[in-house]
């Protein structure tokens, strides 16, 4: 089965910036754009910290650790970090979405942006600053505007900026662009400047500056536009020798009995050390996404798989007006190694740039061999891999081996663990936690009749109490965490303390129905999860809107899923072409919760997902991903 269903125009439009001034509050001024996001532009000062900056910014350590992949390290003075704007750049004033269409009619006047303007042209047009254009118009991208879009110019502030102030605000523009970025050199256009001198200004060709700037060329080279030069980066993540175009065309898909057939490309990366080159991808044509689901299986649908399709077609949708350009096709698979073999002979699949699926690891074997022998990259999206190892293989689902590292950093430490067993405890959970929690400082097992004074006695005023309830029935959950909270109250209405708790629990707790979720947040709640989408996250919640608009019902987990795997493997793939996989961890697409940390296994291996989410239920009624 098989669908059709965008063509889209290639208009990257990637960062805008304002300058690196600091407010009064010690903020900085400089804010950038980047796919949708915005963000302060902050240079670490001496003696700052990552808790410091948190309180400064008002978002989480983890927040600006997962946009600033440089810091796993530590903070280093001279940094320069991108740190998540929450309730606006301007917040000292009122913003233009609080305004009524009366105070918005009687402080702005409207511009509609014209074919040839640009940032620039508009800023000097109107005399008025890059900085309060930013201010004024949420997600606004002095580099990269839209025909018809319409923009909101501060009446008091026209004809206050000189056009000498606004070409200095387009150079620290330009600046803040390249302080972000280690992979273009941002390049604000002359006067009388070609794309020829800029070709052999910067030594790249013609046709590389016009793929990554169809957008700002559209029109020609104008002056005051910011244009993008790809910087080769060295040492790369893959370590990726583009395959050679080859003007032989006759190894058609007629004359292709068996697309899997030896060859010797295929003999020299078989069990090789060395990395597969990926294929040539054109960033200026459309991104060709292949998608293989078990849709529909012996003529009865796959819910939860039609659901991660819907999922991959939001991401679609998003990033439609980014100018993230896609042609997909929609395989069903059904669970048959067969017709998986009979579709890898489809001209569809042989000139993908990206196959996400199939989902099942006994039907992956030649998906990933005609991949070695096509150097087309494949995304497992739900599933290990565990019969195919190569280097064009992207498995999502996280590692076993690294599931409970996080855990583990909560439990180190001068901590008082506790274990408590009871009479149908979860088998899985309970063994990974018998190597995490090989010597606790007590053990309960959970009697309803004296489980209250056992608790008391084990917990400690001086220590943070760690929790560990191994309980799997979701009726004894729910007594063993009351019993928790009545005994923590108990001590504080005696003036005897107030223990810190911490309570460890079992992903499978999340499907719970029935569970008093107060308790959650009061005994502050961890849980390992492959996957997490916090539907009170800003984010979600704008996505659950969007989607039960389009498809009618409630998104589930599979939607989530199918959402941030496309969004991220297609949108840096349009970005970056064959060398996609350097830019997977560096955060600038934003997904919906989870993040993800692609490493290679082995030398020549393939590239598994390290990062699981561990979801902290705050006693503020928030939950936080780490």
């Amino acid at each position: 089965m098989k669908r059709l269903l965008f063509v889209l125009s290639f208009i990257v439009a990637l960062y805008s910036s304002s300058v690196y001034a600091v407010g009064s509050d010690g903020r900085s001024e400089s804010v950038v754009t980047i796919l949708g996001e915005s963000y302060y532009v902050h240079t670490v000062q001496p003696k700052e910290t990552l808790y410091g900056l948190s309180k400064l910014y008002n978002v989480s350590e983890d927040d600006i650790r997962r946009n600033n992949p440089q810091t796993a390290e530590g903070l280093r003075s001279g940094q320069v970090l991108k740190i998540p704007i929450k309730g606006g750049a301007n917040s000292a004033n009122k913003s233009v979405e609080d305004m009524t269409p009366r105070q918005i009619k009687r402080n702005f006047t409207t511009h509609v942006v014209n074919q040839g303007e640009t940032g620039y042209s508009i800023s000097k047009r109107y005399g008025i600053s890059l900085n309060t254009l930013i201010e004024d118009n949420k997600g606004f991208d002095p580099a990269h505007l839209s025909i018809g879009q319409v923009l909101n110019i501060r009446k008091d502030s026209q004809g206050k900026t000189s056009p000498e102030e606004i070409d200095q605000q387009m150079t620290e523009y330009k600046d803040a662009l390249n302080s972000l970025s280690d992979s273009f050199e941002h390049h604000v256009v002359a006067q009388g400047e070609t794309l020829y001198s800029l070709s052999k200004k910067y030594d790249v060709p013609i046709e590389t500056i016009q793929n990554y700037n169809r957008s700002a060329l559209q029109d020609g080279l104008k002056m005051g536009s910011i244009i993008r030069i790809p910087v080769k980066k060295e040492g790369s993540m893959s370590a990726i020798t583009q395959q050679p175009n080859t003007s032989d065309n006759s190894s058609t898909v007629a004359d292709q009995s068996d697309p899997l057939r030896p060859s010797d490309w295929d003999e020299f990366y078989l069990d090789s050390n060395e990395n597969i080159p990926v294929k040539n991808i054109n960033i200026e044509a459309p991104v060709k996404l292949v998608v293989m689901l078990p849709v529909r299986v012996n003529g009865i649908n796959n819910r939860q798989f039609v659901e991660f399709y819907q999922g991959i077609l939001m991401a679609l949708e998003e990033l439609k007006p980014m100018g993230v350009s896609t042609k997909i096709d929609l395989f069903n698979t059904a669970r048959s190694e067969a017709e998986v073999r009979e579709l890898l002979k489809t001209r569809e699949v042989q000139e993908a740039d990206i196959i996400i699926g199939p989902v099942y690891d006994e039907m992956f074997s030649p998906v990933a061999d005609f991949a070695r022998s096509k150097g087309i990259p494949v995304v497992s999206p739900l599933a290990a891999i565990k019969k195919a190892d190569n280097s064009l293989l992207f498995q999502v689902a996280p590692a076993e081996s690294t599931k409970n590292d996080k855990l583990r950093n909560v439990i180190a430490g001068d901590k008082n663990v506790i274990v408590v067993s009871s009479s149908a405890d979860d088998a899985e959970f309970s063994t990974e936690m018998s190597s995490l929690v090989s010597n606790p400082t007590h053990r309960i097992a959970y009697n309803k009749d004296n489980f209250a004074g056992q608790i008391e006695k084990c917990l400690n005023n001086d220590k943070e109490n760690i929790i560990v309830v191994l309980a799997r029935s979701e009726n004894i959950v729910d007594a063993i965490l009351a019993r928790i909270s009545s005994v923590q109250n108990n001590i504080v209405a005696r003036s005897m303390g107030d223990p810190v708790i911490k309570v460890i629990g079992s992903s499978r707790w999340s499907r719970f129905q029935n569970i008093d979720q107060r308790l959650l947040f009061k005994l502050n709640l961890m849980y390992v999860t492959s996957y997490h989408a916090d539907r009170g996250n800003e984010r979600v919640a704008a996505f659950d809107k969007k989607y039960m608009k389009v498809f009618s019902t409630f998104p589930s987990l599979y939607s989530y899923r199918g959402y941030d795997e496309a969004k991220l493997f297609v949108c840096n793939i349009k970005l970056h072409g064959s060398e996609f996989a350097d830019y997977l961890n560096d955060g600038s697409v934003k997904l919906l919760q989870t993040p993800y940390l692609f490493k290679q296994e082995r030398p020549g291996g393939k590239f598994v997902n390290q990062d699981w989410a561990l979801v902290c239920y705050q006693s503020n009624f928030t939950i936080e991903v780490k």
